[in-house]
């Protein structure tokens, strides 16, 4: 089973090679979106494995009734100059069962550098294929690009520039927008570029199609990382050859940086398992080795003291040592090929199905061996597990399906430490498409169930974290 696992895990490489390979000189479009994990946080491209789009949030004449205008306040009821006026809209967002009345913003995602970008909506994609010219038949409109603001500032559209990688060409489109002094990326939809923000830096590490730039959008600078000799591995006799055409290995996918910066872990074939495919880059001195026996792995779930980073693989969780270039596995949930477990040190949760596919979620801790048993067993299964930052919480995401919305969810906030849980629900006539972190805020995304169009009609609901209350 590992074995085909492997073997599909390189095909898909292979495949996301070819088409970089054959497609190195046209222009690259936009994208972007976030996926968050405790450590560097990357944006990979919509079609969200967690997120869609929406438009501006309209108010029901059911939900009028419930809705009302209400002046920012301090904690005293002094009004907050220079905050917005809000409306609160009751009987959409449930904690524990409780209605709490929240503001809510058209449909938006956070970027890699904290702005909230509006997701394209259906009538966007609409306008956007009306701009097929009728002769060449070519798309000549583009998504908007739209930062919002929780705090009634106007919506700012982004720039965008074309940097050039020579001599390897490489064009690559960035939309962005100039904030606290700088350039920051804010894709909303389109493309395979995958960012990965560097620490302490204001660059960024780009994957297109296996190669690793990086990316300087103040000096407009692109540099290829990937190297043509390499500990004696090098790309003119390190290839796959498949239909006479040679692919090279010697490449770099999947970076994640430890917190200052320093240190580069990155995914690369570019020499046997045994060797290593897990190899760590020296990000001051410039050298790089691999860490031996090392497997593929689907992404770093979290880094520790700046030198311990756990990796994700074939249902396991391998810790690698970035000093003293070793790995052991510190979790097996005994599935192969089942990713469905996320961390925070020393915590693990775990959420498998049994052999009657009904679901069995525990925590663990890697310290003491201990495991307890996370009473989930209503739902269907889990279908995100997501760190909020900086915190021993956890964000889940349940499949709950109902008589007349089978892709219903829930939303769980879960204290590793502790057990307890907050239950986020929605009116079963809609969908929570995601969750997450945003400032002193959980932001959830809302679609309605019934047209498929509606999955990019959705409305971000802000529910102050002050108002979460864990239970048993």
């Amino acid at each position: 089973m590992k074995k085909i696992f492997r073997f599909i895990v390189i095909l898909f490489i292979l495949l996301s090679m070819l088409f970089s390979y054959t497609g190195c000189q046209e222009k690259v479009k936009e994208s972007n979106i976030p996926i968050e994990t405790a450590g560097t946080e990357t944006a990979v491209v919509p079609v969200e494995s967690d997120t869609v789009s929406t438009p501006d949030p309209e108010v029901t004449e059911e939900e009028q009734t419930d809705s009302q205008e209400e002046v920012v306040t301090d904690n005293t009821g002094t009004e907050v100059p220079g905050k917005p006026s809000r409306t609160y809209i009751d009987n959409m967002i449930f904690v524990n069962g409780k209605s709490l009345p929240v503001f809510a913003l058209p449909g938006v995602f956070r970027s890699l550098d904290g702005n909230l970008v509006r997701k394209p909506t259906n009538q966007d994609f609409k306008n956007l294929q009306a701009s097929r010219d009728p002769v060449t038949h070519e798309i000549t409109g583009s998504l908007p690009n739209e930062v919002l603001s929780v705090d009634g500032e106007e919506p700012v559209n982004a720039d965008s520039l074309v940097i050039y990688a020579g001599p390897y060409d490489y064009e690559f489109k960035y939309t962005y927008i100039e904030k606290d002094g700088r350039r920051q990326p804010v894709f909303s939809h389109g493309t395979d570029l995958q960012l990965t923000r560097i620490p302490m830096t204001n660059k960024y590490a780009v994957v297109k199609g296996g190669f690793l730039f990086w990316v300087d959008l103040d000096e407009e600078t692109m540099d290829l990382y990937c190297l043509s000799e390499t500990m004696g591995y090098s790309m003119y006799d390190n290839f796959w050859e498949i239909d006479g055409i040679k692919y090279l290995k010697v490449w770099a996918i999947r970076p994640s940086f430890n917190r200052d910066g320093t240190k580069m872990l990155f995914y690369t074939e570019r020499a046997t398992e045994e060797v290593g495919y897990v190899w760590v880059k020296d990000t001051v001195t410039g050298e790089e080795k691999p860490v031996p026996n090392t497997p593929a792995f689907t992404r770093v779930l979290q880094w520790r003291e700046n030198r311990y980073a756990y990796l994700q693989s074939f249902g396991k969780i391998i810790e690698i040592d970035t000093v003293e270039l070793t790995a052991k596995t510190v979790f097996d949930n005994e599935v192969t090929g089942s990713n469905s477990f996320n961390m925070i040190y020393p915590y693990v949760f775990n959420s498998v199905l049994d052999k009657d596919r009904n679901i069995f979620s525990e925590i663990i801790n890697l310290n003491d061996g201990s495991k307890r048993k996370f009473e989930d067993s209503k739902y269907q299964r889990c279908d995100n597990i997501t760190v909020v930052p900086n915190t021993n919480l956890l964000l889940l995401r349940y499949a709950y399906p109902q008589e007349n919305n089978p892709i219903y969810h829930e939303a769980v906030i879960l204290d590793l430490v502790t057990g307890k849980r907050c239950v986020i629900s929605v009116p079963f006539e809609y969908n929570i498409s995601s969750i997450y972190q945003y400032r002193e805020y959980y932001v959830v995304n809302l679609y309605k169930y019934g047209d498929i169009n509606n999955v990019h009609d959705q409305t971000s609901y802000f529910i102050p974290r002050t108002e979460i209350r864990f239970t048993d």
